[in-house]
């Protein structure tokens, strides 16, 4: 008998990243025909899958893989860090090798990209505006004065910030690794990173380092080959993800 997938995650919200993963999982585990659930306890055989956040294993999993989508116990849920150590008995994989711990084989490193190519695309405007995007960051002042913040009432209209960027010549990023990275390649627009995160972590980021300056002004960048190496992403996990299915049924 199949094992069917348990998957806890917190209620959608199209801003948080890692909620938009899991979600993403949900849905590419059923189009490869498995039983998955989410947030519901079973008391058969089943494998279980919560992100870093998540103490124990409240959905009763036989089998708990933990998806390591941000540094362990960065995150929280209910105002409750995430644990920093797990049981020795969990499986662990990580959306990124940036979040990497342990050393970790290649087939337990399961970016997926979740990102709407069918919005976040070069439109072919004319690029006159700059903008910033600090979130957690410390905003440093390095974009033009008149540059304008991404704010998170942009991240909720995904076609606004599509525009907007497509209408910008360069995106001033002071937060840690985030999705605005790609958001911002994808419509064409290079970004100039000032954030925390050093350049020799932000090199491990699968999306690549093309059309992304660390620090220091930025040429321009072939669009289409970023998108098209975004895309090759999307065709990896899903050759993974069969690799995932077969080992977390057995």
């Amino acid at each position: 008998m199949r094992k069917p997938y348990l998957i806890r995650v917190p209620d959608f919200d199209p801003v948080s990243g890692g909620i938009r993963v899991m979600y993403g999982l949900y849905g590419h585990l059923l189009a490869k025909g498995q039983i998955v659930f989410l947030n519901q306890a079973m008391y058969i055989p089943t494998v279980g899958i919560y992100p870093e956040i998540y103490h124990g294993n409240e959905l009763n999993a036989q089998k708990v893989i933990r998806y390591i989508l941000q540094t362990p116990g960065v995150m929280s849920t209910g105002g409750i860090p995430g644990p920093t150590i797990f049981d020795e008995t969990d499986e662990l994989y990580c959306f990124s090798r940036v979040y990497d711990q342990w050393g970790l084989d290649d087939d337990h490193i399961l970016f997926l990209p979740i990102i709407d190519l069918h919005t976040f695309k070069d439109q072919g405007r004319k690029r006159t505006k700059t903008a910033y995007y600090c979130a957690r960051g410390k905003n440093l002042q390095k974009h033009p004065e008149d540059a304008i913040e991404i704010t998170r009432a942009f991240a909720t209209d995904q076609q606004a910030l599509a525009d907007l960027l497509n209408e910008c010549k360069v995106l001033y990023v002071y937060d840690q690794i985030t999705a605005i990275l790609e958001v911002a390649r994808l419509c064409g627009c290079p970004v100039q990173y000032w954030g925390s995160t050093l350049l020799e972590t932000l090199e491990k980021y699968e999306p690549g380092l093309l059309g992304l300056s660390y620090r220091h002004e930025i040429e321009d960048f072939p669009v289409e080959v970023f998108r098209q190496n975004y895309i090759k992403l999307g065709e990896i996990f899903s050759r993974k993800l069969d690799k995932f299915i077969d080992h977390t049924q057995l």
